[in-house]
C-alpha cells in the first residue's frame, strides 16, 4: 500500500480550502479593494493573498512531485510483478508438464504392476503344477521300483531307494545295479525333466517377485512426486494471484493520490492566474491615473506595481551558483503584469539580449548633470521599439522570466554615465 504523507490528506480539506480562496477573491472585488484608492500605509489583502497562494503552489507542486514519484514506484512495482508473473507462469508451465509426466509415469507403473502381478500368478500356478507332477512322478517311480524288486525279495533295496532324498543320491543307489531299473528309464528321465522345469518355475516366481516389490515401491514414490507437484502447482497459482491484485492496487492507490494532488495543484495555479488578473488590472488603473507609488525627486515612477525584491550589490547568483555583482533591482511581479516607462525619454534598444532576455533600454537624457538611462529585463513580450519616444508611464511592455531567470519578474537597471547603479536611488 502506498504510504505516503500525500495520499492522507482529507478530500474535503481540499473543498474547504478552494471554497475559502474563492469567497476570498469574491470579497476583495466586491469590497473595492481593486479600485487601487486604498491608502499607501495599508495592508493589501489581495497582494498578501497572492504571496500565500504562491507558497500553497509550491507546497502543492511538491505533492504532485511526490505523486509522481509513489506512481513511479507503484509502476516499477507492478512491472517488476508482470516479470516475475511470466517467470513464475513458465515454472507453473514446467511444474504442470512435470505433474503430467507423473501421471503418465504412474499409469505404465501401473500397468506394469498388474501384468507382473497377473504373470506372478501364473508362474505361481505353473511352479504349484511342477510340484504336482513331480510328486506324481516319484509316485510312479517308486512303484516301478517295487514291482522289479518283487521277484528278487530284494525289498531293502527298494526301501533304500524310495527313502532317497534327492535324485542324485537316487541315482547314486542306482549305480549298483542297473538292471534293476531297466524297465523305468523313461519315468526316471520324465522325473528329471519334471524337477528342472520345477526349479526354473520357482527362479522365474522369485524373479517377477522382486520387480512386483520394485514396481510398488516405485508406484508409491510416483504418488508421493505427484502430490508434491500438485501442491506446488496450487500454491503457485496462489502466490500469483496475490501478486497482481496487491501491485495493481498499488499502482491504483498511487494513481488516485496523484489525480487528487493534481487537481489540487490546478486549482490553486487558477485561483493566482485570477488574482494575477486582477492586480494586473489594478496596475493599470493605478498607473494610468498617476498611481499611488508616487514620483522621485527626478522626476521617476516605478515601473510595475510590486514591491523590490532582490537589490542592487553582490549576491550568490541563483543559476550560475557563483557569487557577483546583482547590478539592479528585481520587482516580483507576475508573468503578465504591465511595465511601463519609468521617465520619458527615447528607447536606446528592444531586443533580446544574452541572460537579460527581452529588454528594453531608455534614455532619459541628462539629468542633474548625469546621462541617466532604465533598462527593464526579462519581458515576455515588448511593446516599443529603438528610435521611439515614450512619456512617463506609457506601456513598454509586460513581466517575463526570458533569459537567464528562476521565475517571473522584473530585473530594472539604472546607467549613470554607463555605469550601473542602485536603482531605488531614483526609483520611488
Amino acid at each position: 500500500m502506498v504510504t505516503s504523507p500525500a495520499f492522507a490528506r482529507p478530500a474535503d480539506q481540499g473543498r474547504r480550502r478552494r471554497r475559502s480562496l474563492t469567497a476570498f477573491v469574491a470579497a476583495a472585488v466586491t469590497g473595492g479593494l481593486l479600485c487601487g484608492l486604498a491608502p499607501a500605509a495599508m495592508a493589501d489583502p489581495l497582494s498578501d493573498r497572492h504571496d500565500q497562494i504562491k507558497q500553497s503552489i509550491a507546497a502543492a507542486r511538491q505533492e504532485v512531485d511526490e505523486g509522481t514519484t509513489s506512481l513511479q514506484a507503484a509502476s516499477d512495482a507492478l512491472a517488476a510483478s508482470q516479470q516475475q508473473l511470466t517467470e513464475a507462469r513458465s515454472s507453473l508451465d514446467q511444474t504442470r508438464a512435470n505433474l503430467q509426466a507423473a501421471r503418465d509415469n504412474d499409469a505404465v507403473v501401473a500397468a506394469r504392476l498388474a501384468q507382473a502381478q497377473a504373470e506372478l500368478e501364473r508362474a505361481r500356478a505353473a511352479v504349484a503344477q511342477a510340484q504336482a507332477d513331480v510328486a506324481a512322478q516319484r509316485a510312479v517311480t517308486a512303484q516301478a521300483a517295487r514291482e522289479a524288486y518283487q521277484g528278487r525279495g530284494e525289498v531293502s533295496n527298494v526301501v533304500g531307494l524310495l527313502e532317497s532324498k534327492t535324485l542324485g543320491d537316487l541315482q547314486q543307489r542306482l549305480q549298483w545295479d542297473t538292471t534293476i531299473f531297466g524297465s523305468t528309464t523313461a519315468k526316471l528321465t520324465k522325473l528329471q525333466t519334471l524337477e528342472a522345469q520345477l526349479a526354473e518355475a520357482e527362479k522365474a516366481q522369485a524373479a517377477i517377485e522382486a520387480q512386483v516389490a520394485a514396481d510398488k515401491k516405485a508406484s508409491e514414490e510416483n504418488v508421493a512426486a505427484i502430490a508434491t507437484l500438485e501442491a506446488s502447482a496450487t500454491q503457485q497459482e496462489a502466490d500469483l494471484a496475490a501478486l497482481v491484485t496487491r501491485n495493481e492496487q498499488y499502482q491504483s492507490d498511487a494513481q488516485k493520490a496523484l489525480d487528487e494532488d493534481t487537481a489540487h495543484y490546478n486549482d490553486l495555479v487558477a485561483e493566482d492566474a485570477s488574482i494575477q488578473s486582477q492586480l494586473a488590472r489594478r496596475a493599470a488603473e493605478e498607473l494610468a491615473q498617476g498611481g499611488t507609488s508616487g514620483v522621485s525627486a527626478q522626476g521617476f515612477i516605478r515601473p510595475t506595481n510590486a514591491n523590490p525584491g532582490s537589490p542592487f550589490g553582490r549576491r550568490f547568483h541563483p543559476i550560475l551558483k557563483i557569487w557577483r555583482n546583482h547590478n539592479g533591482t528585481d520587482f516580483g511581479a507576475a508573468c503578465g503584469t504591465p511595465l511601463y516607462a519609468a521617465q520619458s525619454g527615447t528607447v536606446v534598444s528592444a531586443a533580446r539580449q544574452g541572460g537579460f532576455g527581452n529588454y528594453v533600454v531608455i534614455s532619459h537624457g541628462v539629468i542633474d548633470g548625469a546621462s541617466i538611462m532604465t533598462g527593464y529585463a526579462h519581458q515576455s513580450k515588448m511593446v516599443v521599439s529603438a528610435g521611439q519616444k515614450v512619456t512617463t508611464g506609457q506601456l513598454i511592455g509586460y513581466v517575463g522570466t526570458t533569459g537567464l531567470s528562476t521565475g517571473c519578474h522584473l530585473h530594472l537597471q539604472v546607467y549613470k554615465n554607463g555605469t550601473p547603479v542602485n536603482p531605488m536611488t531614483y526609483i520611488p
